[in-house]
């Protein structure tokens, strides 16, 4: 059974062995905790809006290997910084714009919002479902031909 993009544990290890050059956060990790940090990475991706990702079974060999790195850094990331997101987001909820004592402040807009790394944004870019929605000034002279041609494409 796949673990998220990975095929299993060991695979995911590799990937932190083979490609990534800091894995101290990872590595300090038990095998429960890395097998909880690839699933929840999975999901928060996996059903986040900005993509249309395909699933371990639908993705094909070469898309996998994207889904995979992205799957990791997003485990990575969760196991950075999962607890500290966890206590903003806390804060946030109440209510509270500004800390008193070191003056941070919260965007109450960012709630809502879903933390990905840039590197995991750009490894999901060729999934992204923005599309570009713009709008045209068209003026037509009632007088002239709809046929005429107004321009030289």
């Amino acid at each position: 059974m796949s673990e998220g993009w990975c095929a299993d544990l060991p695979d995911a290890e590799d990937y932190f062995i083979d490609e990534r050059l800091e894995t101290d956060v990872w590595d300090s990790l038990g095998s429960a905790l890395k097998l909880k940090a690839l699933i929840n990475s999975y999901n928060r991706l996996y059903y986040d809006p900005r993509w249309n990702l395909p699933t371990y079974i639908e993705a094909t060999t070469a898309e996998l290997v994207i889904l995979r790195k992205a799957n990791c850094e997003m485990a990575y990331y969760l196991a950075q910084h999962l607890s500290d997101e966890d206590r903003r987001k806390g804060i946030q909820a109440q209510g509270v714009i500004e800390a008193g004592i070191v003056k941070e402040k919260y965007d109450k807009d960012m709630l809502m919002a879903i933390a990905v790394p840039p590197w995991v944004i750009g490894l999901l870019a060729p999934w992204s479902t923005d599309e570009y929605a713009g709008s045209l000034d068209l003026a037509r002279d009632e007088d002239e031909s709809v046929h005429t041609k107004v321009h030289n494409f």
